[in-house]
């Protein structure tokens, strides 16, 4: 069965063995899918899905549409869950609290990118 595992991982310039250590499979099961000498279960159709953003008739070649509108809302509602606690639980501190987070964080940002950039 064709999939575009290949093209998704390619756009993303990932390596087959940083894709399988993500997907927590070897990097040989990453090659077989890609060369279709195999195809993904169920629930390792769902993980790539996942980690590409794109639905999993797209995966497939089933469809030429990335996500679903349900997909989409789907995952709108997730990320907006999860920012409403991390915003609940910045109200909850203290203002020295907050400010002290926002220091972390702003440090962490700092960090992760290479000086000169």
């Amino acid at each position: 069965m064709k999939t575009r595992i290949k093209e998704l991982r390619l756009e993303k310039k990932l390596t087959q063995e940083s894709l399988a250590k993500y997907l927590g499979i070897n990097q040989a099961t990453v090659s077989k899918l890609e060369n279709e000498s195999t195809i993904p279960d169920a629930t390792l159709l769902i993980r790539l899905s996942r980690f590409f953003h794109v639905s999993t008739d797209y995966v497939l070649y089933l469809s030429e549409q990335r996500l679903s509108a349900d997909l989409l809302l789907a995952d709108n509602m997730h990320l907006l869950k999860k920012y409403q606690h991390l915003i609940s639980l910045y109200q909850k501190m203290s203002p020295l609290q907050q400010q002290s987070c926002y220091r972390f964080l702003d440090n962490m940002l700092d960090d992760s990118h290479p000086s000169g950039l």
